[in-house]
């Protein structure tokens, strides 16, 4: 009876520690879409919608079909004179861990006065809840005829 008794404390202990474990961030969606404003700055500083495709590779989070559009708020040069370069921007690592700060690589603009800029950024992923947020605060990306900075950025993927 006694060791009955201890087996059924054990099992008892070891459910409520489950119960009181801290909860996992969920995992990024393998496919989806991201969207939001992006505040980028050139010669000029504009706001853009912008939306992309999410696919997982891997541990990545791969980005493609970008565009940056006008409207609501966003300037009517974003889709005309300011495009994101073809991509894939890649998340390093938001696949895998969530919640975390990660370098986004193979970031660009291009715009048609001539300008363009290509390199890395480093982006802040969390999961909120319903989806994750990718949020990136001034961050430089070398170019010419001078770099570009995007100055503000909550994008969303779901």
């Amino acid at each position: 009876m006694n060791k009955f008794r201890l087996t059924a404390l054990a099992s008892a202990i070891a459910l409520a520690s489950l119960s009181a474990a801290p909860t996992m961030a969920s995992p990024f969606p393998s496919s989806g879409t991201v969207t939001g404003v992006i505040n980028f700055s050139q010669s000029i500083t504009i706001d853009c919608n912008f939306s992309a495709t999410a696919t997982v590779v891997g541990s990545d989070v791969h980005l493609t079909g970008m565009t940056f559009s006008g409207g609501g708020g966003a300037s009517f040069l974003c889709g005309s004179v300011v495009n994101p370069n073809s991509g894939p921007w890649i998340a390093v690592g938001a696949a895998s861990h969530p919640s975390t700060t990660v370098t986004i690589t193979g970031v660009g603009a291009t715009t048609v006065l001539g300008g363009n800029c290509l390199g890395n950024i480093t982006a802040s992923v969390t999961d909120n809840g319903s989806g994750h947020d990718i949020d990136i605060i001034n961050q430089v990306v070398p170019g010419t005829p001078s770099s570009c900075t995007i100055n503000e950025a909550l994008l969303s993927a779901s």
